[in-house]
């Protein structure tokens, strides 16, 4: 992990049945890094004594509070261990090394903003709402759940302006007419979402088929349903710069397997191109982004890539390993 700050578990916090929430503090004491609405933080979990698991957690605080930072965690039940850990076994003083903040869901408050969360997706929209309230910008929040239990951080959003806020509880309230709040935004609107897969599927279909949608869509993925498809593709090369070692890739591995395949380790987490955490530089050869991270700028400049799901288009990489 690049750049790693030594914290503690300050206060951990039972915000729903199946969501915790940490505070975090420097072990020294001191300011944290300033952060941005939309910003995550990497936490090194020691789940197991052979190798760390690295997960991302949208930071939900309060941006002027540089002691603290605060995350919410959702228990994972099909997932690798990482939720399951902090869940269970973390605990208030345990220590926590964790990355400066990243963002890949950067937030302008500059324009009419329509915020639509998801379950757990309301974590990177917490600060969003709050910096749109600050700056007077004309913003709403649709926030989507299962069930009512389930609204974690409303009562603070609410204080923000409670008139701006719509909950919806699909188990009580049935399915949500999306369609029917998308049509009545106007050009001038920027939408932010973050929740499952489905619903981020949805607004992306529907902004593809209306012609003269004028509103811009703004998206942070936590997971993605991988097509094993998407992962396959001609047979290349990758050399690693530091070691010199060229290795074959296969029409049906990804980098990241036949690194693995090697016994050469680097840093993972998501596997589906969502998180950053194998972001590779690129040295020379032509990548083939698959990944939802990198903005279309990024891919163009060609410097990085997630090796976890991106492939080549030229013959070989020589990536910076």
């Amino acid at each position: 992990m690049q750049q790693t700050l030594q914290t503690r578990v300050l206060k951990k916090t039972r915000l729903s049945e199946r969501v915790v929430g940490l505070t975090l503090g420097l072990q020294n004491g001191g300011a944290f890094p300033v952060w941005e609405p939309g910003a995550h933080i990497e936490l090194e979990l020691a789940v197991s004594q052979t190798e760390p698991l690295y997960r991302q957690y949208s930071l939900c605080g309060q941006q002027a509070n540089t002691r603290e930072w605060q995350i919410a965690v959702l228990k994972e039940d099909a997932g690798r261990g990482g939720s399951a850990y902090i869940h269970e076994v973390l605990q208030e003083g345990d220590a926590l090394a964790v990355s400066i903040p990243k963002n890949h869901f950067p937030f302008a408050a500059n324009k009419k903003c329509f915020f639509i969360a998801g379950g757990i997706g309301i974590t990177p929209i917490v600060p969003m709402v709050q910096a749109a309230a600050a700056a007077g910008l004309d913003w709403h929040l649709l926030y989507l759940a299962r069930n009512a239990a389930d609204f974690i951080f409303l009562q603070e959003l609410q204080e923000v302006d409670g008139a701006r806020i719509t909950t919806h509880a699909s188990n009580q309230d049935g399915l949500f007419d999306l369609q029917g709040a998308l049509q009545a935004l106007d050009a001038q609107t920027v939408v932010y979402s973050c929740g499952p897969q489905p619903l981020l599927t949805a607004l992306e279909n529907y902004q593809r088929e209306q012609a003269d949608i004028g509103w811009q869509l703004v998206l942070e993925r936590f997971s993605v349903e991988t097509d094993p498809a998407m992962l396959q593709g001609k047979g290349f090369t990758v050399t690693l710069k530091k070691s010199g070692k060229s290795i074959a890739v296969a029409g049906d591995e990804t980098i990241l397997a036949a690194l693995k395949r090697e016994g050469i380790r680097v840093k993972c987490s998501c596997q589906n191109g969502t998180c950053g955490t194998c972001e590779t530089v690129v040295i020379s050869g032509l990548p083939e982004h698959r990944d939802f991270v990198l903005s279309p700028e990024e891919r163009r400049l060609n410097e990085t890539m997630m090796i976890c799901v991106s492939r080549a288009l030229s013959a070989e990489l020589v990536l910076d390993l």
